[in-house]
């Protein structure tokens, strides 16, 4: 087994040394599970600063209703992750946590997912979802040409609704190279981005799916207060020079500084994901980094 418990402990005494106690009572509870899969994730500067893993069954269901509590999110939170865990049966789950430095200090951020591919039909009939975040979702699974949703998540905040979070894979060969880039491209479209920003992605989308076979994720969210204007994309298997692509030269230098430092955390040799989340009202995607530890699986 890895030792993804204590990489995850190391890393958290690097980047949150106040007050590491919730982390590792955290990383207590999922112990067993670290030990097949363990996901460091860290973003600009080292924030936000958080792990990723998975498992199945009942226990993990309660190991993730147990996290839940203790980070002290809403009950709406709790309820609506023991809804998703018996609509998929307990099966193909995943947990993530995140602390996110903001002006009244350190504050936690939650997300479950089921990769279980249920068809978009299905979804939109199961997920409270408003009329508006039912058409976006709709409209966005069309644009990408899918019938089913690959992971269907929800991520919880302290004093916030739930926000569902719906991904579609899209698998990236010589033959349908074009077709994915036409696909996203119609998303850029569904959420009102310009020709520019279209142009500024595909540039940088070409050299981050490389030359071989990959599958990328396109996700949209959305809450009772409405649809999220943002839409995100992960790219696997990245170096930090390819993740620094993405913003301005002056930044490229932090980019893959914060690039190596995640990897460093993990002990990995590249990023197993690189999130790549695209807004209109900002020029730049904002990226999120998630190493792997050697080992997982």
């Amino acid at each position: 087994m890895i030792d993804g418990r204590y990489l995850l402990r190391q890393a958290f005494l690097q980047l949150l040394p106040d007050d590491p106690a919730i982390p590792f009572t955290l990383t207590d509870l999922f112990a067993e599970c670290l030990g097949g899969y363990a996901q460091v994730i860290a973003g600009p500067d080292g924030w936000p600063i958080g792990f990723l893993t998975h498992g199945e069954g009942p226990q993990f269901t309660e190991r993730v209703r147990i996290a839940l509590e203790q980070l002290g999110l809403p009950a709406a939170a709790r309820a609506h992750h023991q809804e998703l865990a018996r609509w998929f049966e307990h099966k193909r789950g995943f947990f993530k946590v995140e602390w996110h430095r903001g002006p009244a200090g350190v504050e936690p951020h939650a997300a479950i997912y089921f990769r279980r591919r249920p068809p978009v039909a299905e979804v939109l009939e199961r997920l409270e979802l408003t009329p508006a975040a039912r058409e976006r979702a709709r409209d966005f699974a069309a644009a990408l040409e899918k019938d089913t949703i690959y992971f269907v998540s929800a991520a919880f905040r302290p004093d916030q609704p739930v926000h569902h979070e719906l991904y579609c894979s899209q698998w990236v060969t010589g033959a349908t190279r074009d077709t994915v880039a036409a696909r996203i491209g119609r998303v850029f479209e569904l959420y009102g981005f310009g020709p520019g920003a279209h142009e500024a992605w595909i540039a940088q989308h070409e050299r981050s799916v490389g030359q071989g076979d990959t599958t990328v994720f396109v996700s949209m969210s959305s809450s009772d207060a409405g649809v999220s204007p943002t839409f995100t994309i992960a790219y696997p298997a990245q170096d930090p020079d390819t993740c620094a692509g993405w913003v301005p030269p002056e930044g490229r230098r932090a980019v893959a500084d914060d690039v190596r430092r995640t990897m460093a955390l993990a002990g990995a040799p590249q990023l197993a994901l690189l999130g790549v989340r695209f807004a209109t009202d900002q020029p730049v995607p904002a990226l999120k980094y998630y190493a792997d530890v050697p080992g997982s699986r």
